[in-house]
Formats: structure tokens, C-alpha cells, sequence
């Protein structure tokens, strides 16, 4: 892993929105998936953040990223105005969450029909990714934030603080004192260039360089 940074660069709290094109998300795939689960995707972050399964005609069960159970979820069909909260029920079966003012024609698939997720669920499943690190949020250096508003190096905050939280933990390769490198497998979806309009799920392995003493993110990257 090479990176270019200086040990002690002090970090910062960012925010930061998807870069991704549109269509494209994030997901870390739990240790056991609910059987027929679709995915609940986030375009703010541009992650998976839960999973679908229908029980009923306008009813689910829905589970967080790490496959548990969260609630039932009734979704009754809506007008075809979008809100923060409106989601599109696509034509392969997931939900997708749209941000404010963004047209269902620009998410990359056919729109099959809109429905609305409570404000609660939403909540719960966000909330539920913030879990861990001891409730401490993650910092970064300048150089790796920078990273972040490149479209083919953007990785959701969330997924790597997952990463840190549930990877494999190793020495710095350049043996800093200090730092720490976590890996994990993830998946992108992403389109498929020899057939437009259509995606598939592409296995990366992320790696996140940590400095542990105040959880700063000094370098990341993902690679097939």
C-alpha cells in the first residue's frame, strides 16, 4: 500500500455526499443476508444501509445493513412527487432512497412504482450504521478528504468506519507507530459497459489506514 502523508497531519470531522455516478452504490455484505432481501440504497451516502423482504402486497420486513430484523413496513403508494423520505421501488426489487429534488428518471433504471419509508425507519437504519468505534466518529486527514470528492475513489465514511470495525487488523506496512491497516471485502454496483442501463455487483477489497489514538483516517483505498 503506498501512500504519501505526514504522521502526525492532524485530522478533522468531515461530511461528505456521494460522488458516484448515478445508478452506483456501496455495500458491505452482512454474515447472514435475509433470505430474498433486496437493498435499501441511501444516494446521500451512496450505500446500502438495509435490506427489503416482502411479506405482503405493501408490506415488508426490513433489516439493517447488518441483516437484523428492524421493523415491518407498510408503503402505500404515493403521489409521484419526491421527498427527502420517497423511494423508488426499481425494477430488480430494491428501494432507493433519493435526495431532496432528485428526478426518479435520473436513477439509472426504470422506475416501476414510488412508495414512501417512515421518517422512523430511516432513522433506525442511518442510526444503526454510526454504531461502533466506541460511539467516536471518525476523522481525516487532508489528503484522504480530498480523495473523497473524486468520483472513482469516493468510499462512504460509513462503509470504512465498517471496515475498521469488522475488517482485518495489521501493522502499518511502513511500521509507523500507531497506525494500523484494516481490509475488508465489499461490493459496488456498478454498470455494465458492454450493455448500458444495466449493473452488476463487482468485488473490491478496501483497505483503510488508521491513526487508533484519535481515529483519524490517514490514507484508503479500494482496489479489485
Amino acid at each position: 500500500m503506498t501512500v504519501g502523508f505526514i504522521a502526525d497531519e492532524p485530522g478533522r470531522f468531515y461530511t461528505f455526499q456521494s460522488k458516484l455516478p448515478s445508478g452506483e452504490y456501496f455495500e458491505f455484505s452482512p454474515r447472514n443476508p435475509p433470505l430474498n432481501a433486496k437493498p435499501i440504497v441511501d444516494d446521500e451516502s451512496g450505500m446500502c444501509i438495509g435490506y427489503s423482504v416482502a411479506q405482503a402486497p405493501g408490506l415488508w420486513r426490513i433489516y439493517d445493513a447488518d441483516g437484523v430484523f428492524v421493523r415491518l413496513e407498510e408503503a402505500p403508494l404515493e403521489a409521484p412527487l419526491i421527498d427527502p423520505t420517497d423511494l423508488a421501488l426499481i425494477a430488480f426489487g430494491a428501494f432507493r432512497l433519493f435526495r431532496v429534488g432528485k428526478a426518479l428518471l435520473e436513477s439509472g433504471v426504470k422506475t416501476a412504482v414510488t412508495v414512501k419509508l417512515s421518517q422512523a425507519t430511516i432513522s433506525i437504519l442511518r442510526g444503526r450504521l454510526k454504531m461502533g468505534l466506541s460511539g467516536r466518529a471518525l476523522k481525516m486527514t487532508a489528503t484522504p478528504a480530498k480523495h473523497m470528492l473524486n468520483p472513482a475513489r469516493y468510499v462512504p465514511l460509513q462503509l470504512q468506519e465498517k471496515v475498521i470495525r469488522y475488517g482485518k487488523r495489521m501493522p502499518d506496512p511502513k511500521n509507523t507507530p500507531g497506525l494500523f491497516l484494516y481490509k475488508s471485502e465489499l461490493y459496488k454496483l456498478v454498470e455494465n459497459r458492454a450493455k448500458k442501463g444495466t449493473y452488476f455487483h463487482k468485488k473490491y477489497t478496501l483497505e483503510v489506514l488508521v491513526r487508533e489514538k484519535d481515529w483519524t483516517i490517514t490514507h484508503f483505498l479500494y482496489k479489485e
